[in-house]
């Protein structure tokens, strides 16, 4: 069981939390896409479990309503039942007693890391920071899907391990690799669905260059979403682009800056692990941007010299597999 609380009251530290109307729509909200992806689950969450999840919910709700219609913050939380104003707002099943704070230590099983990815999407990014800073290091890590499908390495790329950079701002230097993920990525950038509302149609394509995250559109209001690196090449790119091309395993040149700069040798470096490039890469129709790989994953979630629309490996091969060329790509 998660306790929500937290999660919640980082949410209504925000200004907009005294507004009534404001947080019964974030209530609404992460009721039902908690509801909706349990549901979704295979195999199915037994509901048993989705009526402890909802219960646990809807007594954070409780206090946290309790707590806001006092008059001075920061008094010890009440434990009484909340007056009829509270119940208005907060609107909980009338079978789901007051339980006050949830007693049961933060323990991540699968349903409840789902359940609190979508929670935290749905609360918006108060709730997203307080989630990255206290339980990203519990999340379970990513798995490697994309190291089975990687070409066999030369023994010299096996040996140069260590990570170092290239440049200041994390790069690491052609050939050397420095793995699928990276599991010391905050929470906010390692793949999840996540609540989303758009206009644009199923399977498209958005790149939120200033948040540095990918979407992939998927049906009812929900978005698989991926955290991402944003080269220079690409600080200009915006408006609406089609996948013109895909290629595993891309072969990578470097560019003229590089080499003057001494940051790579000429000439190509074939695919595989250590491969700027990384495990997969999708052309765009402007003939010059792209999405990809990396052999750097810690510089998801940050802006590199070099390069375009990069993922870590393990993602830009999940992404690969759900996209077809003529996927529209809309960059903002």
């Amino acid at each position: 069981m998660v306790d929500y609380y937290p999660i919640l009251a980082r949410a209504m530290s925000a200004p907009e939390a005294r507004d009534p109307q404001w947080r019964r729509g974030v209530y609404e909200r992460a009721r039902q896409m908690l509801v909706t992806q349990l549901l979704a689950r295979r195999p199915a969450t037994p509901p048993d479990a989705i009526a402890a999840e909802k219960s646990g919910l809807d007594s954070a709700i409780r206090r946290i309503e309790a707590e806001m219609s006092r008059p001075a913050r920061g008094a010890t939380p009440r434990q009484a039942p909340i007056d009829q104003a509270d119940e208005d707002i907060a609107d909980p099943p009338a079978s789901a007693p007051d339980q006050g704070p949830l007693k049961t230590p933060l323990r991540l099983s699968s349903i409840s890391l789902f359940a609190v990815a979508i929670l935290a999407s749905a609360i918006g990014a108060g709730g997203y920071m307080f989630w990255m800073q206290h339980a990203h290091k519990a999340s379970p890590p990513v798995k490697n899907v994309a190291a089975t499908a990687a070409p066999q390495a030369p023994p010299a790329a096996k040996a140069a391990t260590p990570k170092f950079s290239t440049t200041k701002d994390g790069d690491l230097a052609p050939g050397i690799d420095g793995g699928a993920a990276d599991n010391d990525l905050p929470y906010v950038f390692r793949r999840q669905p996540t609540f989303y509302r758009t206009l644009q149609p199923v399977g498209t394509i958005i790149i939120d260059k200033l948040q540095h995250y990918l979407y992939l559109i998927q049906p009812n209001n929900v978005a698989l979403r991926y955290g991402i690196g944003l080269g220079d090449q690409c600080t200009e790119l915006a408006g609406l682009r089609h996948v013109a091309s895909k290629a595993e395993w891309p072969p990578w040149q470097a560019t003229p800056d590089m080499i003057e700069r001494k940051l790579a040798k000429p000439g190509v470096l074939a695919g595989g692990p250590g491969n700027p490039l990384g495990a997969r890469v999708m052309e765009f129709d402007d003939g010059k941007s792209r999405i990809n790989g990396t052999n750097a994953p810690a510089t998801v979630g940050t802006n590199v010299i070099f390069g375009c629309v990069r993922l870590g490996n393990d993602d830009v091969v999940d992404l690969y597999g759900r996209v077809q060329n003529g996927t529209p790509v809309v960059v903002n």
